[in-house]
Order: structure tokens, then sequence, then C-alpha cells
């Protein structure tokens, strides 16, 4: 058993522990082959869903509330999921087929404000009490390592939370518009309660550990205007506005300043020491100086080392398109280690998978976009995500928004299987395999404004914002169609074997195909796309039917030396299935591998939104 968590919370940094509490979970030697799961903690779980009723997606109205507004209001609102909660949900995904759960923001947010979302950070060096303790999160670890799970934490070290005001013509203001110098001048501490205060009392006035506590860590530059960089600027360089100014409310810190940076880091630490974690997703990657960010991975990377985490994911959120992203991406180790695929590249597989843009537009985005490998080492740079909590670059709709429910089940699934079969290391946003449909559609004007964020971070549980106009009814559903055909597909890759060695780590290869006797080539939209992972003398054939209406039938290219003529491939996967084979594959169902001037093809046929993986 591990050492107990002490009950002292750390009041300083000198204070906090790096010694690691038990024994310390290996890494994955490559996370090309895991499957994330990503979840907010207020919004997944409180670990009380029997006694509650299970949403009737076959009587959906029968869980509606009646109070529309009182629903969008609430929605911006803690709501009451814990780390237990989490916990008590394992093996729910863990049958889903997921391998690492990626847990938004654990740490303590201000009590007077609704942070839920946990990027509002108090105190870096305690879980906020509405999601549980700090044991709570060991527990939780630990837990998901006995199931051969890992757990990537959520952290920020670009700015703190709104702990302080600044001094606007003698008042305190949480914001002040942006100016490059001199800083801005402080006015006051806020207290537990909101209010102005001039010293910290308690551990819920201001901003703790006591280190943070120094006015000169904090830039005081005042609000972002400017979120990207001029034309004329280098985007690397440390004195752009969107890298020194306020996160809107939230207190940007002095990253340029070495001992702002060795405290963060320290931080940090501290958490992989306490928890046991075994990665970071690190917010706001973009606001933070190229050098702040390759100093910091290289400190968390060589600490890791020590404690025997040799392969410790740090995955960066940065946005402003590949061009940034690239900037931050090094294979040596030295920065983050991956960056999630969020704006174009979730609108392209949204696109590709709903018919409404060609494959090619997908697709293309892996062929030498980037000089960090060939398109088989491309993948381990690269987080595949569809729906995420902020939808940033794209309008705010989960994927399932818009779609009639005839194709909400099998596209949902299917898009989730194109990330499960494509290059990159997929993520599933919590919900998506219930066809949560959340979208700032929703909003009815006049209500209230702002955070139309919330949206599409419905709760699974059964809170006050349920998902689809719902309260006090939970989600988790393993009958759902969407979950079974995501656990099914997931269980291909998962296989430790060629199979799901290529489909995890293989070359991948858009198709020709040829329908309607015509002469074989890219499909065009909303026609039957194929693709194949290659690795060593192993292909694997994805087909995906990109019409949500009507079936799609099409000759599919292979390659001609993996498959001699008279050859047969196996189907693994077929979403026209019964549940009972979705569970259990079938042994004897196959498609005959057929020779004609040099190409070596095999004819698929699917229906409406339908898919198959064959071997």
């Amino acid at each position: 058993m591990p050492t107990p968590i002490e009950s002292q919370l750390p009041q300083t940094l000198a204070e906090a522990s790096l010694d690691p509490r038990g024994n310390v979970f290996p890494s994955p030697v490559d996370w090309r082959d895991q499957f994330l799961y990503f979840l907010l903690p207020d919004r997944f779980s409180d670990g009380n869903e029997n006694s509650r009723p299970a949403f009737d997606r076959n009587h959906p109205n029968q869980h509606t509330i009646q109070d529309r507004s009182a629903w969008q209001i609430s929605g911006k609102d803690f709501q009451g999921g814990s780390i237990n909660g989490i916990r008590s949900k394992l093996d729910y995904l863990k049958n889903l087929g997921i391998t690492a759960l990626w847990i938004g923001p654990i740490f303590r947010q201000r009590p007077d404000l609704d942070t839920y979302h946990g990027y509002g950070i108090q105190n870096f060096l305690d879980v906020d009490p509405r999601f549980g303790t700090r044991q709570d999160l060991r527990d939780l670890v630990d837990a998901a390592h006995e199931r051969d799970m890992y757990v990537l934490l959520d952290v920020i070290y670009n700015h703190s939370g709104n702990n302080w005001f600044y001094n606007h013509n003698g008042q305190a203001s949480t914001t002040i518009p942006y100016r490059y110098q001199p800083p801005h001048a402080f006015h006051s501490w806020r207290s537990a309660t909101g209010q102005s205060t001039e010293s910290i009392h308690h551990e819920e006035d201001g901003v703790w550990p006591e280190e943070f506590q120094n006015l000169g860590w904090y830039t005081r530059a005042g609000e972002i205007g400017k979120w990207d960089p001029e034309s004329w600027e280098d985007p690397l360089h440390p004195d752009n506005e969107f890298r020194r100014g306020d996160f809107f409310d939230l207190k940007d810190l002095r990253l340029s300043q070495n001992e702002v940076l060795a405290a963060l880091i320290k931080v940090y630490q501290y958490w992989i020491s306490l928890s046991d974690c075994d990665g970071f997703r690190i917010d706001t990657v973009k606001h933070v100086s190229f050098e702040a960010s390759r100093n910091f991975c290289g400190a968390i990377h060589e600490y890791c080392e020590s404690i025997g985490k040799s392969n410790f994911l740090l995955l960066g959120e940065v946005t402003g398109g590949e061009g940034m992203a690239r900037n931050y991406l090094e294979i040596f180790g030295r920065n983050i280690d991956a960056v999630l695929d969020i704006g174009a590249p979730a609108s392209r597989i949204a696109g590709m998978v709903k018919g409404s843009s060609p494959a090619t537009h997908y697709f293309d985005q892996f062929q030498g976009h980037d000089i960090l490998g060939t398109h088989r080492e491309t993948g381990r740079y690269h987080v595949s995500i569809l729906d995420d909590h902020d939808m940033v670059g794209r309008s705010k709709h989960r994927f399932a928004a818009h779609n009639t429910i005839a194709e909400r089940y099998a596209q949902t699934a299917h898009a989730v299987g194109t990330q499960l079969t494509t290059l990159g290391i997929p993520c599933l946003y919590y919900g998506t395999e219930q066809a949560f449909d959340g979208s700032e559609d929703l909003h009815d004007a006049g209500v209230d404004s702002g955070f139309e964020d919330r949206y599409i971070r419905e709760t699974m549980f059964g809170a006050t914002f349920g998902a689809f106009w719902t309260s006090g009814c939970h989600f988790f559903d393993p009958e759902h169609p969407s979950y079974q055909r995501i656990s099914a597909i997931s269980k291909v890759r998962n296989r430790q074997d060629m199979i799901g060695l290529s489909l995890r780590r293989g070359r991948q290869y858009l198709r020709e195909t040829s329908f309607l006797n015509q002469a074989f080539s890219v499909p065009g939209i909303g026609e039957l796309n194929a693709w194949s992972r290659l690795l060593f003398n192993q292909e694997v054939l994805v087909a995906l039917n990109t019409h949500g209406t009507e079936n799609r039938g099409a000759a599919v290219t292979i390659d001609t030396n993996l498959h001699p003529e008279g050859s047969r491939m196996r189907y693994l996967y077929r979403s026209d299935w019964s549940e009972a084979e979705l569970v259990q594959a079938p042994q004897d169902q196959f498609a005959e591998v057929l020779h004609q001037s040099g190409r070596a093809s095999i004819r698929l046929d699917l229906p409406p939104a339908g898919m198959c993986i064959l071997a």
C-alpha cells in the first residue's frame, strides 16, 4: 500500500516534498498505443448515479425539464462532480476501451467564483474541496493503474486565478486594459468572499502557497487585447501581448523571472510525486514564451526520468494553427511531446465523416506538413480530438449537434472510429460516447449572456445541467449504440498483435475507389472513403460511408504485394453487426481479393454512416 498523504497542507514550496509516495507506475512504451478520455471533474460523475434514473433515449421527453431558463443559468455553476465519482466509473471507461484519462484541473479554485472548469487556481498545492482531497486524487490514480490505465493531469503555469485586484483610478478592479509598461498598480487581495482586503488572513484569501503572494511575480500588464501576433512580429517573441497579458481576469505570471518559473516547476513536480500521474496536458501553451516552455518541459522530464517515469507525456494546447504548434514541438525532449489537434484538424475530421468536405481535406494534413518524421512517425506528435470543452477556432457545437437521431448514433461512433484508425493518439471527450449534442444554439437571448462554453460542458451524472435539457438523470449507458460501436472498434485497435499495432503505429494511405464502373480515383464528398494502415507485412483496411442517409458501395484498392489473387480479408468490425456480434466478432465473414490490370481490390458495401475494418 502507498504511504498515506500527510494531513498537513504545505503552506510554502519549501514544505512541498518531491519524494514519490509509494511505488512509481512506469510510463507506457509508446503513447500512440493509448486511447485518451478527457473529462471535467465537475461535469462527469459524483458517484451517486445509482440513486437516479438513467436517461431513456427511447422516451427522452420524460426527462426534459420545464424551466429552461433555470437550466441555462445553472450551466455556469459548480454541478457537484468529484474525484471519487471519476473513480467509480473506471470500469465504464475500461469497457469502452479507454486506456488513459485526461482529467481537467483539480486544483483549489476561489471559493467565491464559479470556476468549475478548474483553470483559475487559488492554491497551487491543494485540491479543490468541491472535487475532493489530495488523498482522493492519489486513490483515483492508484485505481486507474490497477486497471492498466494511465492518468494525465491538466496543469496551468501561464497564469493564476483572479486572486487580486488592480488599482483603477483608486478603485479595485479585476481587469484593466493592456499596456506594455510600466506594470499596473496593485490595489488589494481578493478575500474568500470576493471583497477587497489589504492582507491575507487565511487560506481562502488571496493566493497560495506563500511564494505566490509576491507581487513582483506577476506581469501586471492588464488583459490581453490582441490574441495573436501582429503580422510583422516574430510569433515566438516573448514581448508579444498575448504572451504578457492576463487571460481575461486570470493573472499572468512573470515567467521570464527565473524564480517564478522555478517555483511553478516545483509545483508540478510536487503533483507528480504526490499523485503518481503519468503525464500533463498543459494549458495555454501559446501564451507562454518558447524559452519558458522549453525550460519547464525539460525540468519536468528530468525529474520524471529521475524517479522512473521515462516517457512522461507533456501534451500541449497550442492554439493559433499548425505553424504555432510546430514552434513548440521538439523531437529531442526539450519541449512539449505532442499537441492537441484542435481547431482546423477537428473541423476536417468532422467534415469528412459527415460528408461535407472531401477526404483529402483531412488526410492531406498528414502529408509532410512538418519536419517531425515520416507519415508513420508523425502520429507520435498529434492527439486527435473531435469534441472538447472550448472548441477554439470553430463554432461551439458538439459533433452530434444538428444531426437527426438516425444519423447521430452511427456518425458519432464512426467519427471516433476514424480517430481510432488514423494517425495520432485518439482522445474522446466525455459524453461523446453517449452522442451528446450540446451547442451554443441552445442559448436563449435574454436569459443571461456569455459563457456559451457551458453548452458543450453538460453533466453526465444527473445534476441540474444535464445533456438534452435534462436534470436528475444520468447518462452512463453501456447499451447506447454509440458506446457499443466505439467499444468494438477500440477492441480492434487495442489488440496486442500485428493488427492492433498496425492501427496504432502503421503507415497511412488514403485509398482510391471505383463505383458504377468508373475509373479508380480518390472518392469525392459523400462517398465511401477508405484508408489503410500498414506495418511491415500487415495491412488493415478501414472504410467509411460518409453519406448519412444513403447506402454506398465501391471497389477499394489494397496493397497488391500483400494480397495475392485468391486471398481474402476478414471483417474485424462491421457497423451493421448485431449487439452480440459487436461483442464477439464473427470469424467467418470475408471479402474476396480481386486482381485486375495490376491492381488488387475488394468490394465493400456499407449502410448510411456505416464503417468496417478488415485485415
